[in-house]
């Protein structure tokens, strides 16, 4: 039976959501072996380059002579910017918020970032959301506030530092899916990803360069599997991935399906890591699901009655 292009897409952004979950996973395994969070997403980052050339070059020559890219110099503009924002800054945020916080915390914050698209879209089109987008939106920010122990008056200052920096993140994420589903129309996902991840890996390079610091250059065997681990599995294909996505369904739509993306790192964090999990970051989890879940929903109802 052959899959639609929907169908396609959820399946790529679903696989990519799980590979994802493992990120926070790999980045504590190689914070224990001594590496900062600078190490670990300048490396990545870096080495992943090849991997989306390659990509970008195979798709080239998959595609049919008689359709060939009209590449904009604005497109490409966009797509180093896309890079620069969400995979230099924003991940070395994120990194460095998985020092201060649990691997399954840092993903459900990640999660806010199908709410805030929808926030960015209401700005962009300056048009009210609804009301119904409006409560949802409230229940997620519920959902934050439990899901990070905001309610606990033990807090540290450090926690809630970390707390800020993947909300930072997210919002790059949020900006990165919103140009993506225009951009990767007109380059293709691979050439996108492949652009955006090399500027951000230039940008590390340089980075590394200014602090003197080259450690990949001195990782013994099982440090560089551990990080060949994160280059391959938690980030060239769920970033490919979630880019093939995107260009079948839309950046809203996408959204719905990455629900599975908290769940699998909190599963993982609790039988890989020990990490716990309380009923309240639990029920924040849900929570934020279940919100997200109902804003992408209606929009795929009106899309699709439209």
């Amino acid at each position: 039976m052959e899959l639609s292009g929907n169908a396609l897409g959820a399946l790529a952004v679903a696989t990519a959501s799980i590979l994802l979950a493992s990120k926070g996973l790999f980045a504590k395994t190689l914070y224990e072996h001594g590496l900062t969070h600078l190490d670990v997403a300048a490396t990545r980052s870096i080495l992943a380059v090849p991997g989306f050339l390659l990509i970008a070059y195979w798709q080239h020559l998959r595609r049919p002579r008689h359709a060939p890219l009209r590449v904009m110099r604005r497109d490409v503009l966009g797509a180093m910017l896309a890079g620069l924002l969400c995979y230099y800054f924003g991940a070395l945020a994120n990194f460095y918020a998985l020092t201060l916080i649990q691997a399954n915390v840092e993903r459900a914050l990640l999660f806010s970032y199908p709410a805030m698209i929808i926030v960015a879209q209401a700005i962009w089109l300056r048009k009210w959301p609804p009301s119904a987008t409006l409560v949802a939106l409230v229940f997620t920010s519920l959902g934050i506030v439990f899901v990070t122990g905001a309610i606990d008056t033990q807090l540290t200052t450090e926690q809630l530092e970390g707390v800020i920096w993947v909300l930072f993140c997210s919002a790059t994420i949020a900006i990165y899916f919103l140009m993506s589903a225009s951009l990767t129309q007109r380059l293709g996902a691979g050439n996108f990803t492949a652009i955006a991840m090399t500027t951000a890996g230039a940008a590390f390079f340089l980075h590394y360069q200014w602090r003197g610091e080259a450690h990949w250059l001195s990782m013994d065997r099982s440090v560089l599997m551990t990080m060949l681990g994160l280059v391959i599995f938690a980030t060239i294909l769920p970033l490919f991935l979630v880019a093939e996505g995107v260009q079948r369904m839309g950046a809203a739509r996408g959204g719905l399906v990455s629900t599975i993306g908290p769940p699998a790192t909190a599963v993982m964090a609790f039988f890989l890591l020990g990490e716990t999990l309380t009923v309240a970051q639990l029920a924040g989890t849900l929570l934020i699901i279940a919100s997200v879940s109902a804003l992408e929903f209606r929009l795929r109802r009106k899309k699709s009655t439209s």
